[in-house]
């Protein structure tokens, strides 16, 4: 005789046998008790939760001859022939082989007969979501309005592919996932029946990994053990034990997960190739093993996070005892960071060419991350820094116990060791209103400064969320209290400074005007104020051109202004007679000129170049100054980094 599967052979025949639906089994008996039956239903869930299942027992309740009921007798003429499939009044169909207009007109024409022996035609859908939108336009106006002889009982696993028109019109039923407990009670129920007279077929741990295997489906769960009875055996009394069974099916066991995890959390990095080394050599899934290591990494977050994984993931009691039990002895921060990187590497390994070494390699920066307490400190100390450098008030810290080795000890012996900064000689450049024609460049220091700057290391967080300093500044004296004189405040610490290496008359923001010049403050070396205040008071486009003249002369009531190329020369000639041109020439030189436009490279510096140098020159100032400054130099030390840029703010 043929073998029949253990999936089709105990394929439950009644509501009775379904397990793992009872909100969905008890709505459809109520409805079929109290004969508020729909025209049209629709079934939704993930593989092998009983969706057709429950379409074959439905239609064999609307036909069978003692109902409409929700118990069928199961012996009459067209209960036997729906079980055995061959009731011509209720008709199956594939929606992935039958999506076109065609068949769906087929449908309808069917639709058109009452039913032959039945009192209901009844059509079962299966995989709805296939169906191309011709197919499902077609359906709506006998779906809306059908006979009422006629019911649709539709299936899928995707439903958000199905029209809203069409879900509008359907009573809608969502399956759930059949939970590990229910699969593990209905695997021994068919074993037993399977094998009688034997007490166990497959011990309880192996029955638990072939539940977490089907996902939620039964279906899955009795091809998946019979599978394991397959490679197993089960002609004599010895029980298949849980190595048996991750042997049948190619999975990888939960100590093996659990070690892995074991190891990231402690940064055993051996340890964790070794456990990469033999899944590749068993020729499992390395993305698996990656995905079950952040599932794993995930319980522990959640547990860490409200007590217990229990009610929070679908577990046997000793794995919800052992993942509590790890969530306990390691940091929340931790373990939630390490889950963000096992999440961004199961892409990158799905997508390497050698899943092995991607592995290995997010193996690797899981086990040698830095200590969650150096990373947050780094990030505190950056900001503490940046607050030094402005100036700005940094709050006092506490003694705590820091060592030498971590990012905590180093911070604050760099702390400790940072002295006043250093004087640095500001370069005399002065204003347009100075007398003297400048030469760019350094001039003496001047006098020193003082200002009052407190200075503290970094912060923590404290449990309550708040800040809360680490360690007291060795070299600062105590902070006054809020109550303190502005004489005691005051002089609580003095560093002194240098002035700033250049004073503009005002700073430019980045969101001004681009009209605005920031050199507005700074006199050009080699260029006539007057040529100077002409050009910029013209507009943009013209003072473009006239940036690039070269102040000759100014005699017998004529500017000469040379020019290097004839294309400048031709423009500064047509703006030349421009009566704005001219009234600015005439406010700028304090009377009426004309303006004679030459093309000779004679002539004095054009604004543009020497705008251009006072630039350099201040950019390269400002840039020795803020690479000397002890600040910079300290936060260089402690980070091992470099100044790739300096920008004025």
């Amino acid at each position: 005789m043929t073998y029949q599967v253990l999936a089709r052979k105990y394929r439950p025949q009644t509501f009775q046998d379904v397990v793992g639906q009872d909100s969905v089994v008890q709505t459809l008996v109520r409805a079929l008790s109290t004969g508020r039956i729909a025209h049209a239903f629709l079934f939704t869930g993930s593989r092998g939760v009983g969706k057709t299942t429950l379409a074959r027992i439905l239609a064999r309740c609307l036909t069978c001859e003692q109902g409409p009921t929700g118990t069928p007798c199961g012996t009459c003429r067209m209960c036997t022939s729906i079980q055995q499939g061959q009731a011509v009044d209720v008709v199956e169909i594939d929606g992935a082989s039958n999506n076109g207009v065609e068949q769906v007109r087929d449908l309808q024409e069917m639709a058109r007969y009452l039913p032959q022996m039945a009192r209901s035609k009844i059509f079962i859908i299966d995989e709805v979501h296939m169906l191309s939108s011709g197919a499902f336009n077609a359906l709506l106006k006998t779906l809306e309005e059908p006979p009422p002889h006629l019911k649709f009982i539709f299936a899928t696993t995707e439903p958000h592919k199905i029209p809203v028109t069409i879900l509008s019109r359907c009573q809608r039923y969502d399956f759930r996932r059949i939970p590990s407990v229910t699969m593990v009670q209905r695997l021994k129920a068919v074993l037993t029946t399977e094998f009688p007279g034997r007490a166990q077929v497959i011990d309880d741990d192996g029955l638990q990994i072939i539940a977490r295997a089907a996902e939620g489906g039964m279906r899955d769960a009795l091809s998946l053990a019979d599978q394991v009875l397959s490679f197993a055996g089960a002609v004599d009394d010895a029980v298949i034990n849980s190595v048996q069974v991750t042997e049948a099916l190619g999975l990888i066991d939960r100590r093996t997960i659990a070690a892995a995890v074991d190891a990231v959390l402690v940064g055993d990095a051996r340890a964790a190739l070794t456990i990469i080394e033999g899944a590749f050599l068993r020729g499992f899934d390395l993305k698996q093993l990656l995905s079950l290591v952040a599932e794993e990494l995930r319980h522990i977050s959640v547990s860490q996070s409200c007590g217990t994984i229990a009610g929070f993931a679908d577990l046997a009691d000793d794995d919800v005892s052992r993942i509590d039990a790890r969530a306990k002895g390691s940091d929340p921060r931790d373990a939630l960071r390490l889950l963000g990187m096992a999440l961004d590497g199961i892409d990158v390994v799905a997508r390497a060419e050698d899943a092995r070494l991607a592995l290995e390699l997010v193996f690797l920066k899981m086990c040698r991350r830095a200590p969650i307490g150096d990373a947050l400190l780094i990030s505190e100390a950056l900001v503490r820094l940046e607050r030094l450098s402005k100036g700005q008030p940094v709050p006092p810290l506490i003694q705590r116990t820091p060592t030498s080795t971590t990012a905590l000890g180093i911070a604050v012996q760099a702390f400790a060791r940072i002295e006043p900064p250093m004087v640095v000689p500001s370069p005399t450049i002065r204003s347009a209103d100075s007398a003297a024609a400048p030469a760019i460049g350094v001039s003496p220091a001047p006098a020193t400064t003082t200002t009052t700057l407190p200075i503290a290391p970094p912060l923590a967080v404290n449990a309550d969320g708040e800040d809360e300093p680490l360690i007291a500044h060795p070299s600062l004296p105590p902070s006054p209290s809020p109550d303190a004189d502005d004489d005691e405040r005051s002089a609580s610490f003095e560093v002194p400074v240098a002035p700033a290496p250049i004073e503009p008359v005002a700073a430019v923001p980045d969101d001004e005007d681009d009209d605005v010049d920031p050199l507005a403050g700074f006199e050009l070396p080699g260029v006539d104020p007057r040529w100077r205040a002409f050009v910029q008071a013209l507009q943009k486009a013209r003072a473009g051109t006239f940036r690039l003249g070269r102040l000759k002369s100014v005699a017998n009531d004529v500017v000469e202004v040379c020019f290097a190329t004839g294309h400048a020369v031709d423009e500064a000639t047509r703006m030349a007679v421009e009566p704005e041109v001219l009234a600015r020439l005439e406010k700028s030189f304090g009377k009426r000129l004309k303006l004679s436009v030459l093309r000779e490279d004679a002539g004095a510096v054009s604004v543009h170049d020497a705008e251009e140098a006072l630039r350099r020159e201040l950019q390269a100032q400002l840039e020795t100054h803020a690479k000397a400054h002890p600040v910079v130099q300290k936060a260089l030390s402690l980070f091992g980094g470099e100044v790739r840029a300096v920008r004025r703010v």
